[in-house]
C-alpha cells in the first residue's frame, strides 16, 4: 500500500487531534452572536413517542408509570434512532451556536475540500455522493444511488439519481461529480487529498453515470472518498481554470459576489464573521426541511455559549463536555447521549532513547499490567460523569466494524504487581517505587498536547494515581503543538504518547499500528512508538485492499484482537457525545458522523 495514506486534518467535535484537528480553533465573536441568534423562548417540554428513552418503574408493578431518565431538569435520550410522537409542523427558525474554526478568512472559505470553515456549514448546503449511515457509519445511496465494484476492486461505478438540482434549477451532472473529485484530489488547500493518492482517473460515462480508475483496489474508497460533498462545475470552473496546474484551489473564490450553490436541504443566504443564515430549499430531493430558516452562528469562549443556552438563545448546543452540565441542568431541554466514533489511547513507546531501561515495554506483562492498574469506572464517573464507554479497547471505534467482545480488563491491583513481579520488578528499597535487578525505578513520561480535549489529561492524571498503587510513577506532560512535535517525531525521549480525535467511517487508523508507517522511518507515517505486530501488519494490508465491507470487518477483527493481545497502548474507551436541544424542538436525530447534521429533520413545536 502506498505511504502517502497518512492522517488527514478535518473538523472536529471533540476538540484538536491528529484526526480531525481544526474545529475548536478560531476567533472571540461575542457582541456578534445575538445578531445571528434572534431570541426564542422555550416552552413546555415534549414526550418522546412510547418506549423512547431509558424508563425506570416507580411505585407498585401494577400502577406504574414509566418516567423518562432526568438530569435536573433535562430529559436524557439514549436511542440511537429515536422516534417522536407528535407530526412535524412547518416554519419557524432553528438557531445553532458553535465553536468557531480559524480565521475571519476561514469562517468565509466555503470550499468543501479546504474544510477551514465551520463542517455545519457545509453539510446544511451541500450532498455528498455516498451516505454514512448515521447509526452504524456504513455506506448508503445518496446522490449516488447505487454503485459497483470491478471484479478487482480497482474500479467503481456510480449510478446518479436523476431528481437532483442544485439551487440555481439547473440538474446534477455526471461532469459535477468528476469535478467534484478532481478538486479534491488535486485542489492546493485540499485537506483530503490523502483519500484520494490511488485515484488514477475520473470520469463521466454519460450524464447520469461516473466512472472511477484506481492504480490499486482501496478499502476506503466507498467509505471516506466517496462521502465527501459535491459541488457544482459550473459555478466553479472559470475560477479553477484560472490559475495553472499544480496552482489551482477554490480557496479564494470570490463568494461575497455569488453565494455558494449547492444541492442540500438549506441554500445560503447571508454570511459574514458572526455566522451564516440560511433558507430552506423547496424543491430538495429528499424532502425540505420543515423549518424555514437555520442560523449557524460562531462563539469562541464555551461560557459564553453555555450562557446563550441558558437565555434562550441557541436552540442546539454542541459540542458539550460533561463538565459543562452543572451550568445548564437546571434548564428544560433534552440531553442526548449519542455514542461516538471517538478514541482515547495511549501508545507504548518501544524506543525511547533516553529510557534508563530500553526494552521496559518488550515484555507484555509489563504493558499488561498497567492496563490491569487502569481504575476506568472511576475516570468514567469522576471525568465523563458516565458518559463514556470505558470499557471499550482499540481505536475502531466505527460500528461496523468495532469488535464488542474485545473489551478492557476490570481492575486487578494484586494481578498488576504479579505481572511486574514476573517481569522481575519490585519494590527493593521500600521506596513505594518499584525498580529492576539493574536498580533502575519504574519512571515514565507521558505527553499529549495542550490542545486536546481537556477530559484526555484528567484520564491521564487519574492513571497516575492508579499506577502508584502498583509502585509505578506517571508523569504527565501537556506541550505546545510545536513541542509536542519534536518530542514526538525528532527527541523521541517519552514513554506514553496520549491522543483523543474522532474517526471517519472508513479505517484510517493503518498509519498508527502499522510498521511500515514507523515514523522513525517513514516521514509519512504515524506509528509512534515503533509498534510491530505481524498479524496486525497482514490485517491492515487486507483491509486496505478490499472493497467489501464484510472482508473488511474480518480484518479489523483480526487487528483489534491482536493489537489487544499484544498490546499497543493503553485504551481509555470510547466518549459519548452530549448534545443539548431546546425543549420545543423536535425531531433530532444523532449522527455519529457530525451529530447535528440533520437538521432538515427538525422541527419547532407551537403549543
Amino acid at each position: 500500500m502506498s505511504s502517502g495514506r497518512d492522517r488527514l486534518p478535518l473538523p472536529d467535535s471533540a476538540g484538536p487531534g491528529p484526526s480531525r484537528d481544526v474545529a475548536t480553533l478560531g476567533l472571540n465573536r461575542r457582541a456578534s452572536r445575538r445578531v445571528v441568534l434572534a431570541g426564542l423562548g422555550a416552552t413546555g417540554v415534549p414526550l418522546l413517542a412510547a418506549g423512547q428513552g431509558r424508563r425506570a418503574a416507580v411505585g407498585r408493578a401494577r400502577q406504574a408509570t414509566p418516567v423518562a431518565e432526568m438530569l435536573g431538569a433535562l430529559e436524557l435520550v439514549r436511542e440511537e434512532r429515536p422516534t417522536y410522537a407528535a407530526r412535524p409542523e412547518p416554519g419557524g427558525r432553528l438557531r445553532l451556536l458553535r465553536p468557531p474554526v480559524g480565521t475571519e478568512a476561514d469562517q468565509l472559505n466555503f470550499s468543501p475540500v479546504a474544510f477551514r470553515q465551520d463542517f455545519q456549514v457545509l453539510a446544511s448546503h451541500l450532498d455528498p455522493l455516498v451516505w454514512a449511515d448515521e447509526v452504524t457509519m456504513e455506506p448508503r445511496p445518496w446522490l449516488a444511488e447505487r454503485w459497483e465494484w470491478s471484479a478487482d476492486g480497482t474500479t467503481i461505478t456510480y449510478s446518479l439519481r436523476t431528481d437532483v438540482r442544485w439551487h440555481d434549477g439547473e440538474p446534477l451532472t455526471a461532469d459535477d461529480v468528476v469535478f467534484s473529485l478532481l478538486i479534491a484530489r488535486d485542489d492546493v488547500d485540499s485537506g483530503v487529498r490523502n483519500f484520494f493518492v490511488l485515484m488514477d482517473e475520473a470520469e463521466a460515462v454519460d450524464e447520469g453515470t461516473v466512472r472511477v480508475s484506481l492504480t490499486e483496489a482501496d478499502g476506503g474508497w466507498l467509505l471516506n472518498a466517496s462521502n465527501l460533498f459535491i459541488v457544482q462545475r459550473a459555478q466553479y470552473i472559470e475560477h479553477w481554470q484560472s490559475r495553472p496546474e499544480g496552482e489551482r484551489t477554490l480557496s479564494g473564490y470570490d463568494w461575497g459576489t455569488r453565494a455558494p450553490l449547492g444541492t442540500g436541504p438549506w441554500t445560503v443566504r447571508g454570511r459574514g464573521v458572526a455566522g451564516v443564515e440560511l433558507r430552506r430549499h423547496e424543491d430538495y430531493w429528499a424532502g425540505p426541511p420543515h423549518l424555514d430558516t437555520l442560523s449557524v452562528g460562531w462563539e469562541e469562549d464555551a461560557d459564553e455559549r453555555l450562557e446563550a443556552w441558558r437565555e434562550g438563545e441557541a436552540d442546539l448546543l454542541w459540542p458539550l463536555r460533561s463538565a459543562d452540565l452543572p451550568e445548564v441542568e437546571d434548564v428544560p431541554g433534552r440531553l442526548y447521549v449519542a455514542d461516538a466514533a471517538s478514541v482515547m489511547f495511549a501508545a507504548f513507546n518501544f524506543d525511547n532513547p533516553a529510557r534508563q531501561v530500553p526494552d521496559l515495554f518488550d515484555d507484555v506483562r509489563v504493558r499488561r499490567a498497567l492496563s490491569q492498574a487502569i481504575d476506568r469506572s472511576r475516570y468514567a464517573q469522576e471525568v465523563f460523569r458516565g458518559f463514556v464507554r470505558h470499557e471499550a479497547a482499540g481505536t475502531v471505534a466505527q460500528p461496523w466494524a468495532h469488535d464488542p467482545t474485545i473489551v478492557n480488563p476490570p481492575r486487578d491491583v494484586a494481578a498488576a504487581r504479579n505481572l511486574l513481579a514476573e517481569a522481575g520488578w519490585a519494590d527493593r528499597d521500600d521506596s513505594g517505587v518499584l525498580e529492576n535487578r539493574a536498580g533502575f525505578t519504574f519512571e515514565i513520561t507521558a505527553i499529549l498536547r495542550d490542545d486536546s480535549r481537556p477530559e484526555l489529561v484528567r484520564v491521564l492524571r487519574s492513571v497516575a494515581d492508579d499506577f502508584k498503587e502498583i509502585g509505578v510513577r506517571l508523569e504527565v506532560q501537556s506541550l505546545d503543538p510545536e513541542k509536542f512535535r519534536d518530542r514526538w517525531i525528532s527527541r523521541r525521549d517519552y514513554d506514553l504518547i496520549a491522543y483523543a480525535y474522532d474517526l471517519f467511517p472508513g479505517f484510517t487508523d493503518f498509519d498508527l499500528y502499522g510498521s511500515g508507517w514507523d515514523i522513525r522511518l517513514n516521514p509519512q507515517g504515524w506509528n509512534p512508538g515503533g509498534y510491530r505486530n505481524e498479524a496486525v501488519d497482514q490485517a491492515i494490508a487486507e483491509a486496505l485492499a478490499a472493497v467489501d465491507l464484510a472482508t473488511q470487518r474480518e480484518a479489523l477483527g483480526r487487528l483489534q484482537r491482536a493489537a489487544n493481545e499484544h498490546l499497543f497502548g493503553l485504551w481509555f474507551g470510547f466518549p459519548q457525545d452530549l448534545i443539548l436541544v431546546r425543549p420545543e424542538i423536535l425531531g433530532f436525530q444523532p449522527n455519529k458522523l457530525w451529530q447535528t447534521w440533520d437538521t432538515r429533520k427538525l422541527w419547532r413545536r407551537s403549543d
